[in-house]
């Protein structure tokens, strides 16, 4: 987050964060010597951010603890145009129930119900379906375009996603609405953290992809919406 918020900011600017989980971008924002402000509907990760700021003596940046639409919804007026960077992680599709590897492969890590970010309905990754993820989607990336400076940028940490048989490429989704939303998709960067276990999805009846890159998508406000 640090690397980004430095390449696309300047010293002293104000970089957003819709989705700050424990922080990171805040935490990266400091270390970069910009302003930040996050947004995280889960209070737990709040605590977290605000415990790390303290075991390595970082003044903390301000982070409002609930729903990203209504936050962004009560301050869009005060605040539209006034932000200079918007890098978020959100969530990247409806939360499985499952893994898809089951309990014959003990050493693959996820062999149990995952563990939701939240339980709140409110949040992104609790939708009932794919398409209401798409439209809470849709509304956050019209809030980011009212609250983004003309001609700055939106960076949205993406990773596609495997379900019900079926491969869905999240980011080629959100890449659109983006784009219905008048921003410019200027680019990606593919980033392969290091350290994934691969796992034997499927094996040895079908193919099933593990999915261990995340898709780091670049959009730009080029002007006002007409």
């Amino acid at each position: 987050m640090q690397k980004l918020i430095e390449f696309f900011t300047k010293k002293g600017e104000l970089v957003l964060d819709p989705f700050a989980g424990v922080g990171g971008t805040l935490l990266g924002a400091s270390l970069a010597q910009r302003k930040a402000i996050g947004i995280e509907i889960n209070e737990k990760w709040t605590s977290i951010y605000k415990e790390v700021c303290k075991t390595e003596s970082l003044e903390e940046q301000p982070i409002i603890v609930g729903d990203c639409l209504e936050v962004m919804k009560n301050f869009r007026s005060d605040w539209e145009n006034s932000i200079d960077f918007i890098i978020t992680d959100p969530p990247y599709n409806v939360t499985f129930v499952k893994s898809m590897c089951n309990e014959k492969y003990p050493n693959s890590n996820r062999r149990s119900d995952l563990d939701s970010f939240s339980s709140d309905n409110r949040d992104f990754a609790n939708s009932k379906d794919f398409d209401e993820y798409l439209q809470r989607m849709t509304v956050f990336l019209n809030s980011c375009y009212h609250v983004l400076r003309p001609l700055r940028y939106l960076v949205i940490i993406m990773k596609n996603s495997y379900q019900n048989g079926e491969y869905i490429m999240t980011s080629a989704y959100i890449s659109d609405l983006a784009r219905q939303a008048c921003f410019i998709m200027k680019g990606e960067i593919i980033w392969y953290p290091n350290g994934n276990r691969l796992r034997p999805y499927g094996y040895p009846f079908v193919f099933v992809p593990n999915i261990i890159h995340h898709n780091i998508l670049i959009f730009r406000k080029e002007e006002a919406k007409k």
